[in-house]
């Protein structure tokens, strides 16, 4: 087979089985970057495949104006098509290419193999199982490295990026926002350029607010001057954040939760989406479902761009969320789906999920490998509904080490069938974490 050649119009063509392509004996580039993630992924091929050449097999790529992240390849005489429904979906499409020819990202920094000669099957169509899949940063450390995070997240065809922060200078369990508004050029110009959305933001209310501001928005009450001002100056000083997420304090689980606490923290979401939106009609503001505000807020109707965050920190882990037989994980189940039926009545925004699968403060004796929990939960949320799921990244207090559940999440996130695990849950569980 002759060398490989990216081009940037759709053909027409009577394909084959498959189609043979070896870089190593050349190939020409001739895309037309329309677009950053177009030119992304252009230059991903280039850079690759090694050295251009003249002739050869064609790689033609296109997309369509949409928001998917699907994409579809088909091979056939001496042409491989490679068409994204959106942009992203272009880029992912070239990344899946890159793989079958024998490249890999296991972990950032980290790249495994080279681009070698492989036989493309004839036609690959795929789409993720969930719209959202998003890698949330939240410690120093991994603000430190964002970039390179950013790098391995889209590689690994992740689309948003969570930056999870708190105002003070050293806190447990979150990044300094000081540290993110230092590095936010740069990660943002890279995010920017691999199509992620971005969500800012944590338990940040208290930060802000005097606490007689707090009871006020809780009780439905309309901002003081001086909180109103505060969340104003907020909202602009992140114009980056797609969703922001202002939670209120991080009461333990057992305190004075139930549907009164639920009820309280929607109306003071919904406050400060009012607020937001004033600002900036398309930004979309969390409700945090966590502790002791899991139950359903009925008496409270969400805004429209209210987003359900669904955080199920005390969970089993031993088990996947919809597993009939872990009576902890059912009320988490029941609780998740009578969350999605009342936002989605309302018409709110669609449902997120903050999941917990690499935190070390949570696993504290040692993070285990959860990669077949993960597969079953991923499914669940696919099934039920749910429109992005996150995973947390924090407590590890320095640069965590490679371990599975970051890659098995961004590989059973955008398909939880086919990647199952290789040993059981029960096997792969450590004595540390929530189980039944």
């Amino acid at each position: 087979m002759g060398p490989v050649v990216v081009a940037a119009q759709r053909g027409q063509y009577s394909p084959v089985t498959a189609i043979d392509v070896d870089p190593a004996r050349g190939w020409r580039l001739a895309a037309e970057q329309s677009g950053p993630e177009a030119a992304l992924a252009a230059s991903e091929l280039e850079a690759a495949l090694g050295g251009p050449g003249v002739e050869g097999v064609e790689i033609a790529l296109s997309h369509a104006n949409g928001t998917g992240d699907g994409f579809r390849r088909l091979g056939g005489p001496g042409r491989v098509e490679l068409h994204g429904d959106s942009p992203r979906g272009l880029l992912f499409g070239a990344y899946r290419t890159l793989e079958d020819l024998g490249l890999s990202w296991p972990w950032p920094g980290r790249e495994s193999g080279r681009a070698g000669a492989a036989r493309l099957e004839e036609l690959v169509e795929e789409s993720p199982a969930l719209p959202g899949r998003c890698l949330v940063l939240g410690e120093r450390a991994l603000l430190e490295d964002a970039d390179a995070w950013i790098g391995w997240a889209a590689r690994n065809r992740l689309n948003a990026l969570f930056v999870h922060v708190s105002t003070q200078r050293e806190p447990a369990g979150a990044a300094p926002e000081a540290t993110w508004r230092e590095r936010r050029g740069n990660a943002l110009e890279l995010a920017r350029q691999r199509g992620m959305t971005i969500e800012h933001g944590g338990h940040l209310l208290p930060e802000l607010l005097r606490t007689e501001d707090l009871r006020a928005l809780a009780a439905g009450e309309p901002p003081s001057e001086d909180a109103r001002r505060i969340l104003v100056e907020h909202v602009r000083a992140h114009p980056e954040a797609d969703v922001l997420h202002l939670w209120g304090a991080d009461l333990p689980a057992g305190g004075s939760g139930g549907r009164e606490a639920s009820e309280a923290a929607l109306l003071t979401a919904n406050t400060v989406a009012e607020v937001a939106e004033a600002e900036r009609p398309n930004l979309q503001v969390a409700y945090l479902a966590y502790h002791d505000t899991t139950e359903v807020p009925r008496g409270v109707r969400p805004r429209a761009n209210v987003c359900l965050l669904f955080a199920p920190r005390e969970r089993c882990y031993e088990h996947s969320l919809a597993d009939p037989g872990c009576r902890r994980n059912q009320r988490h189940r029941e609780l998740l789906l009578a969350q999605i039926e009342h936002f989605g009545a309302a018409g709110a925004a669609p449902p997120r999920v903050f999941e917990y699968w690499f935190d070390a403060i949570l696993f504290a004796d040692g993070v285990p490998d959860l990669t077949a929990t993960m597969a079953e939960d991923l499914r669940f949320y696919a099934e039920t509904g749910v429109h992005s799921v996150q995973l947390l990244m924090t407590g590890h207090g320095r640069r965590p080490q490679p371990h599975p559940n970051p890659p098995a999440f961004a590989r059973l996130a955008w398909d939880a069938t086919t990647a199952r695990a290789q040993r059981s849950c029960s096997a792969a569980f450590s004595r540390s974490g929530p189980r039944c």
